[in-house]
């Protein structure tokens, strides 16, 4: 297992508790007495933290693993005929997978309670050994009766062992550590769920005459009392007494751990202390989002082979396919969890989670699974998503937050099997009468998922403003990381306690480096689903879609009101700027304080803090570096109207480039846009007197050249998947009926059709290119933030679409001729609010293009305009990789070429690659773009 120790993160950490052993805040005498000396150093704490890596948390998650398969295995063994070689009777299934968890809970609190008193390095072995034994025994029963019993004591036997594993990785690392340690301990789950599908795809494949699910049962249990015996030996009890280390690395571990956790290491067990965790009204907000996270985790750990199983596929290619959404699962836990570390927030991934799961269950019960097979297999995906991510986030999250270990453990003890309670709802509500489609299930998950976003942000909200308020009333400016042990270990009742939450991090998270990586994902994942969104909502087939005659049947085909909502989306970057004003207007300027001139709290440098004013207000992340130049007048007041001209511009190139994809694939589509760069030049040097070298023209000329290879490679295909079955009737545009929204039904060659879209979404460029080109005049007079350009390009856009749109439902789409047409407005929302498939593409477009432009800013402040487009540049092969996989077009040796070309001639124009003549460069390159211009599709 690699080391993650984050090198910057770790020496500040450091460099505050040295500091913070000299200061008013600093640790009682008495956590620290007797080891001074030993006061951690970067070197020394990264090798100790890197020996309990390699030797505490491959042991844990193998144990986590054995864990996992133990409980999860009735999956994979209905699949195989379980309930039918025992004889179960409607819903007995329901019945032995509800009974696991009533004592799940109720053992929970004491079995780690007795943990906390004995030593997890013994008790979770025992825990080990028993589950295996129950698991080993399953296989021999006969009935009902004796699988019942045995899921009693198997849920007896795993109640506190997760609570317990994460109580004690708190004695091993600090806060600001266990997230990630806690994501690669966790990701075992995944891994579980994955081994579980490949291992009873091949014991189900043993000819023999016992039934196959007792072979797994045999196989996973046995294994599991095996480890149980190396893991008590192994374990270690504490980490100043763990045998690998030598003795100065205990008394380090024992120092760090005084300093960063609780007022005594190792304190003994005292009920009536642990149990006032319950007057801690933050605990029951806990247990809330807790309660929402149970649902959708335990759907994915039971159901998940019988959601996967409508696709169609055999019970043993069904647990196959469980593979892949667990593994990618687990990938997505670690990006998240080592992202949360760096940033120090826990919350708002927790909510991300949360999101990804709503939208993983709505896709898949909203749409027809049958003739969608990819799109639901995708959408397991996201359900896998973000089920990971939440269980450990939150757990750390609350254990980041109580300094007391009695109280820490006591609430992991109630609050995770709270959790687990919830696989109860799981079981009864994915009934057999509601199969194979399990739609009041689906819904339900997806409910859960939405309260629990909703639960976290506020909880999350709550802190921030609580800490402000602290701060406010005691006239300072502390956080978690300034504040003594002893007074954290009070609770909040302690005046001088703070949560554990960087909010100056958060806010300047678009200006630090690490975070790139982050941010350019998130932009990429964002502008791929905003595209292959659109697409997916132009296939969705409206009117007389049982009709054997393909022509006959009417797709969604509305890109006016596709437009309207683009600017929605864009609307939604006022949300984030709103929450800004909020926190300055009444958290930060009314706080009154100044920052403590004593270290970098946050433990990061960041440019944002460079940037911090003398009244030590943070300075805006919103606002781009150059824009603190002097010599612009800001954008305020009637000014602001300037922005409607490139709204309208904006208004022409987006829908015609959404007609444009009603005629090609989305790849092409996105491939196509490349011209964008040739207009750009081109008017930047007839409007802005730009000068642009030879090369630079060469350049233009390949992108050209590439957007042509492009679409011939459209036109000459032989299939033509992405287009909807409605315009493969091939229809010849008439110039009276095109100004009408109308067209006739013609026989035109498929080529003709994809040559059409192309041209339709070139020519949109003009428009996109003269919108920048305008944006760019009015930013080199006028100085405002660039999300705030957005919001404003988005109430214009709103504004003259809706207007516009009225104006052409009367004039052309009521009309005979029109109806059912681009401009019938009233057919339009009839559609989305009939189909919920367009309905949910249509709020996750709106979403998708609001992230498309947050992230995207993000990218420009941390980096380069040119590094944005270049990234966008990218966006296409994830679009046609994407489009690939879900069998939407064909692969095409022509297309790769036209991309190739597309590619090399935009990373020749801004100036990432040297030009075939060195005489070709130029002295003195001019920026064609100083000022980044917006980018919506």
């Amino acid at each position: 297992m690699a080391p993650t120790t984050d090198p910057e993160i770790a020496k500040n950490d450091l460099a505050v508790s040295a500091s913070n052993s000299s200061s008013k805040y600093a640790a009682s005498p008495t956590v620290l007495e007797g080891h001074t000396e030993h006061l951690p150093t970067y070197e020394h704490e990264k090798a100790l933290v890197l020996k309990f890596d390699f030797r505490i948390l491959p042991m844990l998650a193998l144990m986590y693993l054995c864990n996992a398969l133990d409980k999860g295995n009735l999956g994979n063994a209905k699949l195989d005929g379980f309930e039918k070689d025992l004889n179960f009777k409607p819903n007995q299934y329901s019945l032995i997978l509800s009974i696991f968890y009533v004592p799940y809970v109720i053992f929970a609190p004491p079995i780690g309670m007795l943990g906390k008193m004995f030593g997890p390095h013994r008790v979770l072995p025992l825990m080990m050994f028993s589950f295996g034994s129950a698991t080993l025994l399953s296989a021999t029963v006969k009935n009902f009766a004796g699988m019942m019993t045995l899921r009693w004591f198997l849920g007896m036997a795993e109640s506190a062992f997760f609570p317990l594993v994460i109580y004690y990785l708190t004695t091993f690392y600090r806060r600001g550590e266990l997230a990630r340690r806690l994501a690669l301990f966790y990701a075992a789950s995944n891994i579980a769920n994955a081994f579980s599908g490949l291992l009873a795809f091949g014991v189900f494949q043993i000819e023999s005459h016992l039934e196959g699910w007792r072979y797994l049962f045999i196989i996973e249990g046995a294994f599991t009392v095996i480890f149980s015996f190396l893991a008590y030996w192994y374990l270690p009890k504490s980490a100043s007494e763990a045998r690998f280390l030598n003795e100065e690395e205990r008394r380090l571990a024992y120092t760090r751990m005084q300093i960063d956790s609780s007022s005594v290491v190792n304190e003994k067990f005292d009920l009536k202390e642990a149990l006032k965790i319950f007057k801690m009204p933050v605990a029951y907000g806990f247990l809330a989002i807790e309660v929402c996270l149970g649902v959708p985790l335990q759907s994915v750990a039971l159901f998940l082979p019988q959601i996967v199983g409508r696709l169609g596929y055999n019970s043993v290619k069904t647990n196959l396919y469980t593979v892949a959404p667990n593994i990618v699962g687990a990938c997505v836990l670690l990006i998240l969890a080592f992202t949360s570390d760096y940033t120090r927030l826990r919350f708002p991934f927790i909510a991300l989670g949360f999101i990804l799961t709503f939208i993983g269950f709505i896709i898949y019960a909203t749409i027809d699974v049958e003739h969608s097979i990819r799109v639901a297999y995708f959408a397991c995906f996201m359900m896998t998503w973000g089920t990971s991510a939440p269980s450990v986030l939150l757990s750390t999250w609350y254990n980041n937050n109580v300094a007391h270990e009695g109280r820490r453990v006591t609430l992991t003890s109630v609050g995770v099997p709270l959790a687990n309670l919830m696989g109860v709802v799981s079981s009864n509500i994915f009934r057999s009468q509601d199969e194979p489609k399990y739609i009041p299930a689906l819904a339900t998950t997806a409910a859960f998922g939405a309260c629990g976003s909703l639960f976290a942000l506020l909880l999350g909200t709550y802190m921030i403003i609580d800490n402000a308020r602290r701060n406010r009333k005691q006239g300072v400016n502390l956080s978690a990381r300034d504040v003594s042990t002893e007074k954290l270990k009070d609770g909040p009742a302690n005046p001088e306690f703070r949560w554990f939450l960087y909010l100056r991090i958060a806010l300047s998270i678009m200006a630090v480096k690490a975070v790139v990586p982050f941010l350019v994902a998130m932009m990429l994942v964002t502008g791929v689903c905003n595209t292959l969104l659109t697409k997916y909502q132009d296939m969705q087939c409206v009117r007389n879609c049982d009709s054997p005659d393909p022509k006959y049947r009417r797709h969604f085909e509305q890109p006016v009101i596709q437009t309207l909502q683009m600017f929605i989306g864009e609307m939604g970057c006022w949300l984030v700027v709103g929450a800004f004003e909020l926190y300055q207007r009444y958290i930060s300027r009314k706080a009154g304080y100044e920052a403590l001139p004593t270290s970098n709290h946050e433990g990061i440098n960041t440019p944002a803090e460079s940037e911090e004013s003398e009244t030590g207000e943070v300075a805006n992340p919103l606002l781009p570096a150059h824009a603190y130049d002097e010599g612009r007048v800001p954008l305020t007041g009637v000014n602001v109207i300037l922005l409607a001209l490139p709204a309208c511009c904006d208004i022409a190139g987006t829908t015609l480039m959404n007609v444009g994809l009603l005629f090609v694939a989305a790849s092409i589509y996105q491939m196509t846009r490349g011209a964008l760069v040739l207009f750009v030049g081109l008017f930047s040097v007839l409007f802005l007197k730009r000068r642009l070298g030879l090369y630079k023209w060469f350049s233009l000329f390949v992108v050209v050249f590439g957007v042509a290879v492009v679409g011939l490679a459209g036109a000459i295909a032989k299939d033509h998947k992405a287009t909807p079955s409605s315009l493969s009737s091939l229809w010849k545009p008439d110039l009276e009926m095109l100004r009408r929204g109308v067209h006739e039904e013609a026989v035109l060659s498929q080529a003709v059709v994809t040559i059409i879209g192309v041209l339709l979404i070139a020519g949109a460029q003009i428009f996109t290119a003269t919108q920048f080109v305008l944006e760019e005049r009015i930013m080199e007079k006028y100085s405002m933030e660039p999300i705030k350009v957005v919001g404003w390009e988005g109430v214009f856009g709103f504004l003259v679409t809706v207007i516009a749109m009225v104006i052409l439902h009367i004039s052309v789409g009521v009309t005979k001729a029109g109806r059912y047409g681009y401009f019938d407005a009233k057919e339009g929302l009839w559609e989305i609010t009939h189909y919920r498939s367009i309905a949910v593409s249509s709020v996750l477009i709106m979403i998708s293009i609001g992230g498309f432009n947050f992230f995207g800013l993000s990218v420009t402040r941390t980096v380069s305009a040119t590094s944005r487009s270049t990234i966008d540049t990218c966006r296409t092969l994830f679009i046609w990789i994407v489009s690939l996989g879900l069998g939407w077009e064909t692969f095409k040796w022509l297309q790769v070429v036209g991309f190739a070309l597309l590619v090399y001639g935009t990373f020749l124009f801004n100036d990432l690659v040297r030009p075939p003549l060195r005489r070709c460069i130029e002295r003195r390159p001019e920026e064609l773009l100083p000022e980044e211009p917006i980018e919506h599709m």
